[in-house]
């Protein structure tokens, strides 16, 4: 599969991102090879791959609901708050 500068471009507006077009190019050589490269590992048989080991147990640990957060004191060293939240500047924008 070949991913064309067109993709490329299209996938940079929709993640905000701004690239030159020899950037551009050079993203939609790289990203190709690397589809080809998944598409060459999936055309090797399943039988020569070596069985899959089976994770151990995750160990789980009870569901309680405890208190974590000592909310004056962290809200007094906060720069900013409103009704028991951080106020953060906004850094990502959609320009349209």
């Amino acid at each position: 599969m070949k991913i064309d500068e067109e993709l490329v471009a299209r996938v940079a507006r929709l993640a905000a991102l701004e690239l030159t077009p020899s950037e551009t190019t050079s993203m939609a050589s790289q990203l190709t090879r690397i589809v080809e490269h998944f598409e060459a590992l999936r055309a090797i048989p399943e039988e020569l791959l070596p069985p899959t080991p089976v994770p151990p147990a995750t160990p789980l640990r009870a569901d309680e609901a405890i208190e974590r957060f000592p909310g004056p004191l962290v809200m007094r060293n906060a720069p900013e708050s409103a009704h028991g939240h951080f106020v953060v500047p906004r850094v990502v924008t959609r320009d349209a």
